[in-house]
């Protein structure tokens, strides 16, 4: 009786939305709070739960329209495109070999055996053998190296592979962070499919998704910088993470193979007590500071604290973006926001 009397206050305080409804104390105070600068640089805020977005903010030069250079965070929608040129036909799978499909750039430096074994799965779980890291400025891939050059491609080939790398009982080498080598799992889907990567990736998921404004960085030769920098809306943005959250499938369409998500967005390389790495996605917990609980999540990240987040568990994907580039805290404000504010917020609305 006291449920059935409590169900029915709520209807009447929130309607059908109520679980939406509910959130708004608490996603207002995040919206006054970055208004008045408490977080800095953000530029928009979306969320969307089980599928329709309930909050939408922008802020600064945000807006619905606004083309964000999310940087690495669209790592992520290379790992999907991978998962298009599977489902298509043109890989067989992740242990395919890449090194094969640039034959036209015959002789590649520094061919040895180990090179010769990169698969797609090291390049997608950063542990490939390439002597890359994005860390570490001496590395010969370090990646404001190859922005120097006019050829990209050639750059990525003809690395030098890392002394002394070897796999591990995973089948994987250690993990370093290395932009070169997600542009090259670009070019690598690019001479797999028989065209642009702007092309195949317009025709696979941007067209099917609605995506229609977008802008992709380019080196000085024009080759797509799978890397980061496909600038995209915030809307499209938040499309991506529901598309994941649906497994690849999209208005009934299977876009990725079946279970390209969960392999993808499983912990193939531990990154830190906090973090693991999965295909080109981030993996971690965030945990609600007004009740403890500790959501699971998988998620793309980018130098200025841009987040796409995607918890199974509340049906939740949530989009950050921001412009605080090279600066300590930007990926912090960003978590906080979802600590803070958006968790809390839908956890009180699944009470009801």
């Amino acid at each position: 009786m006291l449920r059935q009397f409590l169900s029915g206050l709520m209807l009447m305080l929130f309607g059908a939305a109520g679980p939406a409804l509910a959130a708004n104390g608490t996603m207002d105070e995040m919206t006054a709070a970055i208004s008045r600068g408490d977080f800095k640089d953000i530029t928009s805020v979306l969320v969307m739960k089980d599928g329709e977005i309930v909050y939408e903010q922008y802020f600064g030069p945000g807006g619905p329209q606004y083309l964000n250079n999310t940087r690495s965070a669209t790592k992520s929608i290379t790992s999907m495109a991978v998962g298009a040129a599977i489902e298509q036909g043109a890989f067989a799978g992740v242990d395919d070999k890449v090194m094969p499909l640039f034959g036209v750039y015959a002789p590649i430096k520094y061919m040895n055996d180990t090179k010769e074994d990169i698969r797609l799965k090291d390049l997608l779980t950063m542990s490939s053998a390439l002597d890359c890291n994005d860390s570490d400025q001496t590395t010969p891939g370090y990646e404001d190296k190859m922005h120097e050059q006019e050829d990209w491609t050639r750059f990525a080939l003809d690395l030098p592979t890392m002394p002394g790398w070897v796999r591990d009982s995973t089948g994987l080498g250690p993990f370093r962070y290395c932009t070169v080598g997600t542009f090259l799992t670009g070019q690598a889907i690019e001479m797999a499919v028989g065209r642009s990567l702007d092309e195949f990736v317009d025709a696979a998921l941007f067209t099917p998704l609605g995506v229609t404004k977008y802008e992709w960085y380019r080196s000085p030769m024009g080759e797509e910088q799978a890397g980061g920098g496909l600038e995209l809306t915030s809307r499209d943005l938040l499309t991506f993470g529901q598309l994941a959250l649906q497994d690849g499938v999209w208005h009934g369409r299977r876009l990725l193979p079946k279970g390209w998500i969960t392999e993808s967005t499983k912990p193939h390389r531990v990154v830190s007590d906090v973090q693991s790495y999965g295909y080109q996605w981030w993996i971690g917990e965030f945990t609600s500071a007004t009740t403890g609980l500790v959501h699971k999540a998988y998620y793309m990240a980018g130098n200025g604290g841009s987040k796409v987040a995607v918890f199974e568990d509340t049906g939740l994907v949530a989009v950050i973006t921001a412009e605080r580039y090279n600066t300590p805290g930007m990926h912090q404000q960003s978590d906080d926001l979802l600590r803070r504010y958006i968790l809390p917020a839908f956890e009180m609305g699944a009470v009801h």
